[in-house]
């Protein structure tokens, strides 16, 4: 009786002490594993492992969600609407007004099979011209820019005692360095690059076409060869403004490097400029 109460003291006094009753039944169970007092099971190496791996996969896992949400927020957003730092590609359109014309030296001594009369001289005069651009932005200053545009042009040719307006319709392409920066509430803006032209038509309310002039024919292809080449390259010179609401307003200048005259003689050269004030818009 006397152990028996004391067993029964013992029991109650392990109720009462958790920790207590888990060492006693530990030392009476050899599966049981004992926890040193003061340390909770939470706390042990392997826990801490786990707890970590647990909290990387867990941030992993929220920032990739975070960026499935800016990519998904920059392509439904539109592109007028963000920072320039923000978006890769714009583009627009510009349309209005242009002069141009050549400039040129003829030798006299070719009077007979490229003008037929005296040297040729040009004077510039108005067309209309239409282009299309696509920038793609490096920087918050710093894009590439592809540009296609058609033009009408037109010059007034004179030679001797006559003259002839002259109407040309071509296409050009071309890639320039785009440098912008801000001025006032908008955005100044400079580029520079070549480009390529393609005369589609030509035609002359009077007197001589010298896209259409012929000179001779190539014996080898049985192909005509005419004063002028219908394809020649320059340099494209662009300054703009963009305001807040991106309109622009732009003056380009185009001026070719490559003689289009096909009959090269010393002194003699042929080359087309075109200068165009254009208003559009970036989107």
């Amino acid at each position: 009786m006397i152990r028996t109460s004391r067993t029964h003291a013992s029991e109650r006094h392990n109720l009462n002490n958790p920790r207590q009753a888990e060492r006693s039944l530990g030392a009476g169970n050899p599966c049981a594993h004992s926890v040193p007092e003061g340390r909770d099971f939470n706390h042990t190496p392997v826990a801490d492992i786990i707890n970590q791996a647990v909290m990387k996969k867990t941030l992993i896992l929220a920032a990739a969600l975070i960026s499935i949400f800016n990519f998904q927020f920059s392509i439904s957003t539109p592109l007028h609407a963000q920072d320039y730092h923000q978006q890769y590609v714009s583009w627009g359109f510009t349309a209005g007004p242009n002069i141009s014309s050549y400039i040129m030296k003829v030798d006299p001594l070719l009077r007979d099979t490229l003008i037929a009369d005296s040297v040729l001289s040009s004077l510039p005069s108005t067309g209309l011209s239409l282009s299309l651009f696509f920038d793609y932005h490096i920087t918050d200053r710093w894009a590439l820019q592809f540009n296609g545009q058609v033009a009408l042009e037109q010059a007034l040719l004179r030679y001797a005692d006559h003259h002839s307006h002259m109407l040309t319709f071509g296409a050009d392409f071309g890639l320039s360095a785009l440098y912008r920066w801000r001025w006032g509430a908008g955005h100044a803006y400079l580029s520079l690059g070549p480009y390529c032209y393609f005369v589609l038509y030509s035609a002359a309310t009077e007197g001589i076409n010298l896209y259409r002039r012929q000179i001779y024919i190539d014996p080898d292809s049985d192909k005509s060869r005419f004063a002028m080449s219908d394809i020649h390259a320059g340099l494209d010179l662009t300054l703009g403004y963009e305001f807040t609401n991106h309109w622009i307003v732009q003056l380009e200048n185009q001026f070719g490097v490559t003689d289009i005259l096909n009959l090269k003689t010393y002194g003699t050269y042929v080359y087309p400029y075109r200068i165009t004030v254009g208003v559009g818009c970036r989107f």
